[in-house]
């Protein structure tokens, strides 16, 4: 800026930051030409998040970053992911302000050996050398050796190490003590075990087990075939005494009294989000003691599967709706019409919702829906009406019904993920009508959707009802469902309209 120039908002650095975050990748590049200030600003931004492919030159992939170039911008780099296994000096570069690193290498087919060892040298001296790093999500395929020894020693030492992700994990039995000891202390552990759990830092895994008191989320998913008993999987949770989120997906489904037994001892007084799975023997009863026992206002409640009915739903109203951010009571059968249309007019922080079939009639005869920050939304619409009504009547009447179902969807303006299918159903049966005329036309308000399934509903669509949410959802990444059950040609065609589109389709 010279000095006869005035002064603008866009000479502060932070308003440039402030735009560029909501710019692609794209846009940022164009806006490094506008001046020196603006390619400061965008240049750093481009540089936070790094994505490495492969570095071999005689791979069909190419590497997405020089080794020279990405040393000389390492200074900007917050965020490392690397999807492909690296040349070692890739590795050994230094990234003084890196916070998460996302190691999701792709093995190459084919590939005469297994590269896991090699990997994890690999990311083994990235974390020595970067003792910045708070965050680690490790997506490791089938098949790969589990990490050596001195991986775990390494992540044992890093200094600032709150988050671990490690789906598919498989540990020798010797390395558990190595394991636990890497874990102890961090905030967030986001776990899938594929081979056997033992707990403690005894060589046999029995004596003088960690109690993980930094401990705040834990996501334990035991995988099918691993063979940890129940006594195992509950012994880790109850060694976590602050957590505040707890996600159980064990490899089957046990009785409830063990996990019950830890809920009525208060063995998390701090948990506010708690999602649990293969609940198949989980009564109605039991899941009220859980509610019972939780003493804060819980944000996160999953129970899909699991016995949830009156007497559940009648302890989470006084004590949870206020506060109630995600909500999943899928697949539970003693979950009413009633009940679904009480949390859309009642939980006003809602962000997610899944449940069962909800009544359009009941729907229509709702309050208000108070839930206009919902993001995804999965509950089915029977829009079935009474049989002795006269054909004509029935048709005007639900025509009408149908549109204010979608007057009511259409203030979901923040509306991310929306699903009305049912998937126990064989046959299609009738529910929203997504064509313009219909009703459609009233969803132009959700400018955010990027994903919508009607599977096993009776869809009549044209190339105008497509064309128009192609225009109008511009955010649209992903549909799933027969679009039109009657004519077959017409529907492969609306496909094809679809995927041109650069939308993933799936039937």
């Amino acid at each position: 800026m010279t000095a006869t120039q005035d002064p603008t908002p866009f000479d502060l650095p932070e308003i440039r930051e402030h735009i560029g975050s909501f710019l692609d990748h794209t846009d940022r590049l164009n806006a490094i030409l506008i001046n020196k200030q603006w390619h400061s600003t965008m240049t750093s931004l481009l540089w936070e998040k790094v994505t490495l492919v492969n570095s071999n030159p005689t791979s069909l992939n190419k590497i997405s970053v020089p080794i020279h170039i990405l040393r000389k911008n390492a200074g900007l780099v917050k965020t490392l992911i690397i999807q492909s296994d690296l040349f070692a000096g890739y590795y050994g570069i230094s990234f003084p302000i890196l916070q998460t690193v996302v190691f999701w290498p792709k093995r190459p087919q084919p590939y005469p050996r297994d590269p896991s060892s090699e990997a994890f040298i690999g990311l083994t001296r990235l974390i020595q050398q970067n003792p910045t790093i708070r965050q680690l999500k490790l997506g490791l395929s089938k098949g790969r050796s589990p990490a050596p020894d001195s991986f775990w020693e390494a992540m044992a030492e890093a200094p600032n190490l709150q988050l671990l992700e490690a789906p598919r994990m498989r540990i020798r039995h010797t390395t558990m003590p190595l394991f636990w000891k890497a874990t102890e202390n961090l905030r967030v552990l986001i776990v899938n075990f594929e081979s056997a759990l033992r707990f403690g830092n005894s060589d046999d895994g029995t004596s003088g087990p960690f109690v993980f008191q930094r401990l705040r989320r834990l996501s334990l998913e035991v995988s099918q075939g691993a063979h940890i008993m129940e006594s195992e999987q509950i012994r880790l949770m109850t060694q976590c005494p602050q957590l505040e989120t707890l996600d159980w997906i064990p490899d089957q489904a046990f009785s409830p009294e063990k996990f019950l037994e830890c809920c009525r001892a208060e063995t998390w007084p701090n948990l506010e989000g708690l999602t649990l799975a293969r609940l198949d023997h989980y009564t109605d009863s039991d899941i009220k003691v859980i509610l019972d026992s939780m003493r804060r206002k819980i944000t996160i409640l999953g129970v899909s599967r699991s016995g949830f009915g009156q007497r559940s739903f009648d302890a989470l109203r006084p004590h949870f709706f206020s506060g109630i951010i995600e909500l999943d009571l899928s697949y539970c059968s003693a979950v009413t019409s009633p009940m679904i249309v009480e949390v859309l007019a009642s939980c006003k922080k809602l962000r997610k919702f899944a449940a069962g079939c909800v009544s359009a009639k009941d729907l229509v005869a709702s309050p208000p829906w108070i839930c206009g920050s919902l993001r995804e939304l999965w509950i089915y619409f029977d829009m079935s009406n009474d049989a002795s009504t006269a054909q004509e009547v029935e048709e005007e009447a639900a025509e009408r019904t149908q549109r204010q179902i979608f007057e009511r969807i259409s203030g979901l303006e923040m509306l991310q993920s929306f699903s009305f299918s049912d998937p126990t159903r064989e046959i299609p049966v009738q529910s929203l009508d997504l064509r313009l005329g219909k009703g459609l036309e009233l969803l132009s308000s959700l400018r955010e959707l990027k994903g919508i399934h009607f599977h096993g509903t009776q869809q009549w669509m044209r190339t105008e009802d497509v064309e128009w949410m192609l225009d109008h959802w511009e955010r649209l990444h992903w549909m799933g469902g027969v679009m039109d059950m009657v004519d077959e040609g017409r529907n492969a065609a609306l496909v094809n309209m679809i995927t041109d589109r650069g939308v993933y389709f799936a039937n």
